[in-house]
C-alpha cells in the first residue's frame, strides 16, 4: 500500500505572500491590583484587619520583637508611679545632675537642657541663703533664677569653671509634717520614698575688676526627690562660701575711702582725704545761735 501523502494546507487569504510568519492575537494589558494580606488570626481585643498597615506589621512591635507599646508621652509626668519606675527616675537625676553642674556656665548649655520637665517638677521650689532671701515655686521662675545667676557671675567674672566635689546621699528626717508631704499630699509616705541627695560644687572664676586675682566658691545644695512622682521637687542652697560680690565691694569701698584689707594692702588703694567726726548739734544750741546771728 503506498504511503499516505501529507494534506497540503492553504495559508489564509490575509497571510498569502508572506511566508514564515505565525498568526498571533493581541493580548489585553492587565493591571495589577495591590490586595491587602490578611492577617491568619485576628484576636478579638483587636481592630479587625481594615485596620492592619498595608505592610502587614504590627503598629506595637515595630520598635522591636515582642515589645510593648512605649508609653504615651502625653501623661502627665506629676503623677504617683510604682517603686521601681520611681527608682529609675531618681537614678536619672542624679545622673543628669553629675553631667550637667560641671557646664554650669558654658553658653551652649540653655536652660530647656539643663532643667528638663522628666527630672524637674513643674512645682519646684527654690530657696537661696541669707542674704538672698529668695524663694520661687515653679520651673519657669527656677529656669529664670537659673539665668540670672549664670548671667550676672559672668558680668562680674571670666574664665568661670565648676566642678561637682561631692554628691551623696542626705538622711530626710521622718516627721509628720514633712516639707515634701505639705507640697504634695498628706497621705503617709513610705520611708524608702524619702531620698535627699546633698551636691558640693566648686566655682571659680577671675574677677574682671582688679587686682584680677582668681576667686573660689564652694556652695551646698539639698535636693529633695517626689515620693510619689520620683522628680526633684526642691533645690535648697544650704551655703555660699564666700558670697558673690563681697570682693567687688572692698575694691568699690578700697577706691572711694582709702580702705583696704589684709589682702588688698598695698595694691593701689587710693588715699583719702582726712576726716574727722562731727557730733551732732542740739536743737536749742542750733536754735539760740540762728537768733544771735539775726541780731546781729
Amino acid at each position: 500500500m503506498p504511503p499516505r501523502l501529507p494534506i497540503p494546507r492553504t495559508p489564509p487569504r490575509s497571510l498569502a505572500g508572506r511566508p514564515g510568519r505565525i498568526p498571533t492575537r493581541p493580548l489585553s494589558v492587565l493591571t495589577h491590583r495591590h490586595t491587602d494580606p490578611v492577617p491568619f488570626f485576628t484576636p478579638p481585643f483587636r481592630p479587625g484587619p481594615s485596620n492592619i498597615p498595608r505592610n502587614g506589621t504590627d503598629p506595637d512591635r515595630r520598635n522591636g520583637k515582642g515589645k510593648a507599646k512605649a508609653p504615651d508621652p502625653g501623661a502627665d509626668p506629676e503623677q504617683e508611679v510604682d517603686d521601681h519606675e520611681w527608682e529609675m527616675r531618681v537614678a536619672r537625676a542624679m545622673l543628669h545632675l553629675r553631667d550637667t553642674l560641671p557646664h554650669f556656665f558654658h553658653p551652649e548649655q540653655s536652660s530647656s537642657k539643663m532643667l528638663p520637665s522628666d527630672v524637674f517638677s513643674q512645682h519646684v521650689v527654690l530657696k537661696l541663703p541669707a542674704p538672698f532671701p529668695i524663694k520661687v515655686s515653679s520651673l519657669a521662675a527656677y529656669s529664670m533664677a537659673f539665668s540670672i545667676a549664670r548671667n550676672g557671675m559672668s558680668a562680674l567674672h571670666t574664665d568661670l569653671t565648676a566642678s561637682l566635689e561631692r554628691m551623696t546621699f542626705s538622711p530626710q528626717p521622718n516627721l509628720p509634717d514633712n516639707r515634701t508631704d505639705m507640697l504634695l499630699s498628706h497621705k503617709s509616705v513610705p520611708q524608702h520614698r524619702r531620698k535627699q541627695i546633698r551636691v558640693l560644687v566648686s566655682v571659680s572664676g577671675i574677677p574682671r575688676l582688679p587686682p584680677h586675682k582668681e576667686a573660689t566658691w564652694q556652695t551646698s545644695s539639698l535636693y529633695t526627690f517626689s515620693p510619689y512622682s520620683g522628680l526633684i521637687v526642691s533645690h535648697e542652697v544650704e551655703t555660699i562660701r564666700p558670697l558673690p560680690g563681697e570682693g567687688v565691694a572692698e575694691w568699690v569701698m578700697s577706691r572711694l575711702l582709702g580702705w583696704t584689707t589684709r589682702h588688698a594692702a598695698g595694691e593701689g588703694a587710693m588715699p583719702a582725704p582726712r576726716a574727722m567726726a562731727v557730733e551732732p548739734e542740739p536743737e536749742v544750741v542750733r536754735f539760740k545761735r540762728q537768733e544771735r546771728e539775726r541780731h546781729q
